[in-house]
C-alpha cells in the first residue's frame, strides 16, 4: 500500500515536469521564432529603406540634372562672361580691324562712364523718367486690377465678355496685338475723332511728347489681363465655407474684398510687388516690338536702351559699358528689392489673424 502511494508520487512528479518541461520547450521555441522574425523585419525595413532612398536619389538627380546643367551654362558661364566684360575694354585692331577685349587700366571706368551718361546723356535721362513712372502707374493700376479680378471672380453680369477683352493680350501673340493696336492709333483713332468734329490726325505715333503715353496705354491694358489670370486664380481657391460663414454674419460683397479676399491674397500682391522693382531696371515696355531698334529718345525706358546696346548688330565695343550699367543696377535693385520684401511680409496682413 504504502509502495503504490510512492509510485504514483513520483508518476505524479514525473508528469508534472514534463508539462513544464514542455511549456518551457515551446515558450523558448517561440522566443527565438518572434525574435528571428523581428530580426528579419528590420533587415527588409532596412534594406527598404535603402533602396528607397536610392530610388529617391536616382529621381532627384533626374529630375535636377537638366535645370542645373541649364543654370550652370546659359547664366553662371554667361554671366561671369558678362562680369567681366565691365572690366574690361575692347581693343580695335590696326586700320580699324577687329581687335578683342582686354583689361582696362582702370577697373571702375566703365562704372564711371555710366555714371557720368547718367547726368548727360539725354536717352539715360528720359529712361530714368519713364522707368519710374511705368512702375508708379502699375502701384496705381494695382487696386484696379484687383477690383477687376474680384468682379471676375463673384462672376458679375457680362462677366465673360469682360475677362475675353481683358485676356486678349495674353492670349494673342505680341506681335500681333502691336500691329492691331499701332493701326488702330494711326488709323482707327482718327476715324473716330471726325465722328467729335476733330479732323486734325492726331499721329500720337510720330509725336515725341506723346509716342510714350500711347505706349504707357498698351503696356497697362498688357499687364491688365495678365494680372486678372493670376488674381482670378488664386480668389479661386478660397475656401467657400469661409466666405458663407461671413454672409451668415452680414458681410457685404466690398467687405468681402477688404477682410477676407485681399489677406488671403497678399502673398500674391507681394510677389508682384517686388518683382515691379526688379522690372524698374528690365521692363523695355514693348517698345522693340513697336519700333525696332529706332525707338525715340523720349520713350525710352532702362530695359530696352540695355537691349539694344547688346542686340544684333549693336557694336561689340559697347559691350563692356553695358555690362557695367547691368551690374550697377543689380547693386541697386537687390538690397531694394529684399527691402520691400521684407517690409511686405513684416507689416502686410495677415490672413491668420
Amino acid at each position: 500500500m504504502k509502495k503504490n502511494k510512492i509510485e504514483e508520487r513520483e508518476g505524479w512528479l514525473s508528469r508534472l515536469w514534463g508539462r513544464v518541461r514542455m511549456r518551457v520547450s515551446d515558450w523558448c521555441y517561440d522566443l527565438s521564432v518572434r525574435i528571428h522574425q523581428k530580426t528579419r523585419r528590420k533587415k527588409e525595413k532596412r534594406r527598404t529603406l535603402r533602396h528607397s532612398a536610392r530610388a529617391q536619389s536616382r529621381f532627384l538627380f533626374c529630375v535636377l540634372v537638366y535645370p542645373v546643367t541649364v543654370f550652370i551654362i546659359f547664366y553662371l558661364v554667361v554671366n561671369v562672361r558678362s562680369i567681366l566684360f565691365a572690366f574690361q575694354q575692347y581693343e580695335w585692331g590696326v586700320g580699324g580691324q577687329s581687335g578683342g577685349f582686354v583689361w582696362n587700366t582702370d577697373p571702375l571706368g566703365n562704372f564711371k562712364d555710366f555714371l557720368s551718361a547718367l547726368a548727360t546723356d539725354q536717352r539715360l535721362i528720359f529712361a530714368t523718367k519713364n522707368s519710374l513712372i511705368l512702375y508708379a502707374l502699375g502701384l496705381v493700376m494695382m487696386p484696379l486690377q484687383i477690383i477687376c479680378s474680384f468682379l471676375v471672380y463673384k462672376k458679375i453680369p457680362f462677366a465673360n465678355t469682360f475677362k475675353v477683352f481683358l485676356f486678349l493680350p495674353s492670349i494673342i501673340s505680341s506681335i500681333v496685338m502691336v500691329i492691331v493696336y499701332r493701326y488702330f492709333i494711326n488709323f482707327g483713332l482718327p476715324e473716330l475723332l471726325v465722328h467729335f468734329g476733330i479732323t486734325e490726325n492726331p499721329r500720337l505715333f510720330d509725336n515725341v511728347e506723346t509716342v510714350f503715353p500711347v505706349v504707357v496705354v498698351y503696356n497697362l491694358w498688357l499687364s491688365l489681363g495678365t494680372n486678372i489670370i493670376l488674381y482670378t486664380g488664386v480668389m479661386a481657391r478660397i475656401s467657400d465655407s469661409l466666405i458663407e460663414s461671413g454672409k451668415l454674419d452680414g458681410m457685404s460683397m466690398w467687405e468681402e474684398l477688404w477682410y477676407i479676399t485681399i489677406p488671403l491674397i497678399f502673398p500674391t500682391i507681394t510677389v508682384f510687388l517686388v518683382t515691379g522693382v526688379a522690372g524698374i531696371f528690365t521692363n523695355q515696355a514693348n517698345l522693340y516690338a513697336f519700333f525696332g531698334k529706332n525707338a525715340s529718345a523720349n520713350a525710352y525706358t532702362f530695359g530696352y536702351y540695355l537691349f539694344i546696346m547688346v542686340a544684333d548688330e549693336a557694336p561689340i565695343s559697347e559691350y563692356p559699358f553695358a555690362s557695367a550699367a547691368g551690374l550697377l543696377f543689380t547693386a541697386v535693385a537687390v538690397p531694394i528689392t529684399l527691402l520691400v520684401k521684407y517690409v511686405l511680409e513684416k507689416f502686410g496682413p495677415n490672413a491668420e489673424y
